[in-house]
Formats: C-alpha cells, sequence, structure tokens
C-alpha cells in the first residue's frame, strides 16, 4: 500500500497540471482551514456580546454563500472556457486574491460586529468558487486510467494541509499570548490567509498555463 501510494504520488507530480493544481490548493487550504477554525474563536473573543447573532449569521454565510459560491464555480468555468482556456484558473485566482483583503477587513478592526460578518460571509463567495475549477483541471489534465488515483492523492493533500496548520497557528497563538490578548487573533488569521491563499496564486497561474497548453494540444490533434 505504501508503495502504491508513492507511485499515485509519482503519477501527479508528473503532470504539470495537476502537480501546481496540488500545490495550490493544499496552500489554499492551509489558509482556509485557519479562517473555518479560528474565526470563531476571533468572534468569541472579540465580540462577546454577539453570540447569538454570530451563530446566526455564520450559519446563513455558510449555507447560501457556500452553496452559491459552489455552484457559481462550475458554471462560470464551463461558459467562460468556451472564451479562454485560463478561465478555470482565473475564477481559482480571482476567489484566492480577493478573500485576503476581505479577511484583512474584517479581522484586523474590531470596532463593528456587522462589517467583519460581511466581510467573512463575501470571503466565503469568492474563495468558495475553487473546487469544481480545481478538481476539473486535474481531471481534464490526466490520463483517463488515472485519474482516480490522481483525485484521491488530491484529496489526501489538502485534507494533511487542513490537518497540520490548525496545530501550527495554535502554537504561535499561544506563544504570542493570544489567549490574554484577543486582538491578536486577527493579524495571525490574516497573516495565515496571506500565506495561503497569496502563495497559492503561482501555482494556480502555472496550472492555468499547463491546462491551456494541453487542452489547445489536444484540440488540435482532434481536428
Amino acid at each position: 500500500p505504501i508503495k502504491a501510494f508513492l507511485d499515485n504520488i509519482g503519477v501527479v507530480f508528473g503532470l504539470p497540471c495537476a502537480r501546481n493544481v496540488l500545490m495550490a490548493s493544499s496552500l489554499r487550504n492551509f489558509g482556509g482551514m485557519i479562517v473555518s477554525s479560528f474565526l470563531p474563536v476571533f468572534f468569541g473573543k472579540n465580540f462577546p456580546a454577539f453570540k447569538a447573532e454570530y451563530a446566526l449569521l455564520n450559519a446563513a454565510a455558510l449555507s447560501i454563500c457556500g452553496l452559491v459560491a459552489s455552484l457559481a464555480g462550475g458554471i462560470l468555468a464551463d461558459k467562460l472556457e468556451k472564451k479562454t482556456k485560463w478561465a478555470k484558473a482565473g475564477i481559482c485566482m480571482t476567489g484566492c486574491a480577493l478573500s485576503l483583503p476581505l479577511i484583512a477587513l474584517g479581522t484586523l478592526t474590531t470596532g463593528n460586529f456587522y462589517l467583519s460578518v460581511l466581510c467573512y460571509a463575501l470571503k466565503v463567495l469568492v474563495s468558495g468558487t475553487y473546487s469544481g475549477p480545481a478538481i476539473t483541471m486535474i481531471q481534464n489534465t490526466s490520463p483517463q486510467s488515472q485519474q482516480g488515483n490522481v483525485v484521491s492523492v488530491y484529496f489526501f493533500c489538502i485534507t494533511l494541509a487542513q490537518t497540520i496548520s490548525p496545530a501550527i497557528f495554535g502554537y504561535i497563538a499561544n506563544a504570542a499570548g493570544a489567549l490574554t490578548n484577543p486582538a491578536l487573533y486577527g493579524p495571525l488569521i490574516t497573516g495565515f490567509v496571506a500565506f495561503g491563499y497569496i502563495g497559492s496564486l503561482p501555482f494556480w497561474y502555472k496550472a492555468g498555463k499547463a491546462y491551456k497548453n494541453f487542452m489547445e494540444e489536444k484540440e488540435a490533434k482532434d481536428a
């Protein structure tokens, strides 16, 4: 089983588009998991009088904005790809790039609860569009016989990134004294989002370039 797993990783890293999508998604989820895990702590510590409001608005943001983002990402990717092969990578890059200023605005200022929640909801809306285009880029550029293995390695790696990031964040937050100074959660969350989301942009770009080249060559052969 270990050898088979390592062989599957070798297959993924031998495919330019899949390799870069995997790296980009892992970084994106490294930062995204911090938002999911520690943003409730940020709101609970900095807005203790709004716990009931946060529970309601957080549920609405995840269910409504999350659903709209997932559907919109797939629909836009399919429609826009008819105009440019960069559409899927462009959607992923745009969502990651817009997430940082939204999270920064929502967590670096603690004077307005509703502004912070609005920024979070908009972040969910723009960043949640990446999943469908990312997996489709992998599937379209992988050998049909290897698609199952490649997608499995993809989910393993992004899950690993999601598992590691909270442990690192928790250690840094405790060392910085965030428990006694809740305002520190804002800069820490923003920093992790910057590392993960902005760090993923070069890999999304490389994935888009590899995807464009692959699809154009495939269409040329079919023609």
